[in-house]
This record gives structure tokens, C-alpha cells and sequence, in this order.
């Protein structure tokens, strides 16, 4: 009805005809792959709100495992459609939104497979300049090597100043993270160094840009580069084979200590939350370790990172735990701070000298730390003589 009114109204079959040819070609695909997308990205919100609200109702955790996996079944599949979108065209803005439709929702979740990569990759070749992917470097941190290939071209082709700081600040923090998992003195050195350039250029390139530009109380980069480089500078001090640095706290009864205080004895010292599954796992046979090195120059700490010293002091009423316990502002400890700690439960062993000898991230395992205390102590008794 509607091509034969404006047919009728142009006076003109011919021109009207000519004019519906002339634009087919070029608004046809494009729109049908818009209203695709559109109808794709729908249905998946849809369907993820379904499995979410599901998720907030279950208890069993073998449940709530599977509404996880198909959260991330959902996820994949709706990532595939996507992309087939997404490269009719990488270059339009189709093509663009249904790529970073992809990178959004599966970096939500650190979900990975060919599909997701090829669409980062796509939006890093043809969409690295764009102030349009600001929304992308968040959900990018978390889809591997494709990820950080979106970040680096970001930080290198960005005309937008914010969106490039985000990006650069982004690659120095990924950096600075990986350094709990390496061992080598020299790597670390080097990572270090990296990640300082990196925080530092951000800074210098972005200081007001928010992380998070659609949260109101999003940090700055400039806020966040700073506490990042202040962290890295630890990270060198804070080694095994190094002198424990110094750091004073608070006893549940507001007595001031420091580390220092107990050179002499073998410290496990212990930074844990009573939130902390893996942490609260460990407190039983932490209860057997003090009763076997009662009266032997050993001492366990246990640093809390709780919000409300409350929380501790009442977790403790039902929970025994008869060893020395510090609380200082839980997650904004100086403890925290300078030994820089990014997980729970985050373990150094220092010697009778003063010097950290083994640091864990996570629950190394019984025999292991048996096995460090053990000989460190020995050490320290024949040291005393």
C-alpha cells in the first residue's frame, strides 16, 4: 500500500521505481542485518534474564554450577551469530555493534572460542581509532591474547584521549597483575619497569578519565595509576630472599605492633577474610601447626582484611583459632598495602632473621607448609643455640 501511494504521489511510476532500485542495494542489507542484530540481541537478553533469575534462586551449589554453564553456553552461541553479522560488513556500524556485542557479553564472563576472538580481532583492525570502543576495554581484559591485542591497538591508534589513557592504563595493570604468578627476579624486574611506563603514560595522557565512564563514582585513571605505581614499587622489596619490610598494625585489643617485633621466631604470616572460603579451609589445620610448634620460636599471624573489626571479633567466637590476630582498617591495612595483596589467602614465611623465605597465593597445601616451618625453625633453635 505504501508503494503505491508515494508511486501516486511522485506523479510518476518510473521515477518511483527507479528511486526504490537505486537505494536497495545500498539501505537493504544493512537494515535487514540491523533488525537481525537487533532481534538476536533481544532474544539473548531475554534468555540471560531468565537463567539469571533462576541463578539468584537456587541454593545447591551443583545447581547454581549448571544455570552457570549455560549462562555461558547461551553466551557462545549468541557470540556465533553475531559474529556471522558482524563480518558481512566489520567496517559499518552493524558490523561494529554486533563485534562489540560480542566482546560486551563475553568478556562479561571470560568466555572464549573462535568466535569471540575472530570478533575482538575484527574491532581491533577496523575500529581501534574509535572513541566508540571506550565501552570494549573492560570486558577485553578478560579474552586473552585477542583481548590484549584490542588494548595495544587501542592505546596505539586512539584519537580519543580518554579512550587511549583507559586502554594504556588497562595494559600496565594486566601487566602488574601477571607478576603474581612469576617467579624469575629478573622477569619480575622487567614487568615492573613495563607496567610503571605503562601507569605512568596513562596518568600523564588521561588523569580525570573514569574507568567506567557510565558509573558516577567510577576512579580516575590518574587516582588508579597512582596507587597501581605505588603498589609495584613493593613488589621489588616484597621478595623471597629479601628482609620482610616493616609494617605496623593493631591487635584485636588496640595494642600497636610491627613485624619487626617478632624477629627472632619463624612467622607464617597470614592475610585472610573470614568471607574467604579457601582461607576458612585452612583453620584446622592451622590449629594442629600451633599446638605442634607450641613452645618453639614460631609464630602465626593472621592479618584480617574484614570491613568491621566486628566481623572478626565475632567469626572468633565460634571459631577457634588460638594464635595472634591483627586488624587495622581490613582492606585498606597497611599490611595489604605493602605487601600488596590481591588475594586471599595471600602466606609469606619469614625466618628467625627477619627474612621472607616462601610466599603463597592460595592454599599451598598442608605438606608444604609443614615442610617450610619445619626446617625454619630448626634453623632458628640451633641459631639460639
Amino acid at each position: 500500500m505504501r508503494l503505491l501511494c508515494a508511486a501516486a504521489l511522485s506523479l510518476s511510476v518510473g521515477l518511483w521505481v527507479a528511486y526504490a532500485q537505486d537505494k536497495k542495494p545500498a539501505d537493504g542489507p544493512k537494515t535487514d542485518r540491523a533488525e537481525k542484530f537487533a532481534a538476536l540481541k533481544k532474544k539473548f537478553e531475554d534468555e540471560n534474564k531468565e537463567l539469571a533469575t533462576q541463578l539468584s534462586k537456587v541454593e545447591n551449589p551443583g545447581d547454581a554450577r549448571a544455570i552457570q554453564g549455560e549462562m555461558k553456553e547461551l553466551v557462545l552461541l549468541t557470540a556465533g551469530k553475531a559474529f556471522e553479522i558482524a563480518k558481512d560488513d566489520p567496517k559499518d556500524d552493524v558490523g561494529f555493534d554486533a563485534a562489540a556485542f560480542v566482546v560486551q557479553i563475553a568478556g562479561r564472563i571470560g568466555a572464549n572460542n573462535e568466535d569471540v576472538d575472530k570478533a575482538t580481532q575484527m574491532i581491533a583492525l577496523h575500529h581501534a581509532a574509535s572513541a566508540k570502543v571506550r565501552d570494549l576495554l573492560v570486558p577485553a581484559m578478560r579474552l586473552g591474547e585477542p583481548g590484549d591485542k584490542l588494548l595495544k591497538a587501542v592505546s596505539e591508534k586512539a584519537t580519543d584521549k580518554d579512550t587511549k589513557g583507559v586502554a594504556t592504563f588497562i595494559r600496565g595493570y594486566k601487566i602488574a597483575q601477571a607478576i603474581e604468578e612469576e617467579e624469575d627476579e629478573k622477569q619480575i624486574a622487567l614487568m615492573v619497569k613495563d607496567a610503571t611506563a605503562m601507569l605512568e603514560l596513562a596518568a600523564k595522557e588521561a588523569p580525570n578519565a573514569k574507568i567506567n565512564p557510565s558509573a558516577p563514582k567510577s576512579p580516575t585513571v590518574g587516582d588508579l595509576a597512582t596507587k597501581e605505581i605505588e603498589n609495584l614499587k613493593a613488589v621489588t622489596s616484597v621478595v623471597v630472599g629479601k628482609a620482610a619490610p616493616e609494617v605496623e598494625s593493631m591487635t584485636l585489643d588496640g595494642k600497636k605492633v610491627k613485624i619487626s617485633d617478632y624477629k627472632g621466631k619463624v612467622v607464617l604470616f597470614d592475610i585472610w577474610a573470614t568471607w574467604c572460603g579457601p582461607c576458612k579451609a585452612m583453620i584446622p589445620h592451622e590449629r594442629d601447626l600451633v599446638k605442634k610448634m607450641e613452645g618453639k620460636p614460631f609464630e602465626l599471624i593472621s592479618v584480617s582484611a574484614d570491613n568491621k573489626k566486628e566481623t572478626l571479633e565475632k567469626f572468633l567466637e565460634g571459631e577457634k583459632m588460638p594464635w595472634t590476630h591483627w586488624w587495622d582498617n581490613g582492606p585498606e591495612s597497611p599490611v595489604l598495602k605493602k605487601y600488596r595483596v590481591r588475594a586471599f589467602p595471600t602466606l609469606y614465611v619469614i625466618d628467625h632473621t627477619g627474612v621472607i623465605r616462601h610466599k603463597w597465593v592460595g592454599n599451598p597445601g598442608n605438606d608444604k607448609v609443614d615442610a617450610a616451618i619445619e626446617e625454619l625453625v630448626k634453623a632458628a633453635i640451633k641459631a639460639k643455640g
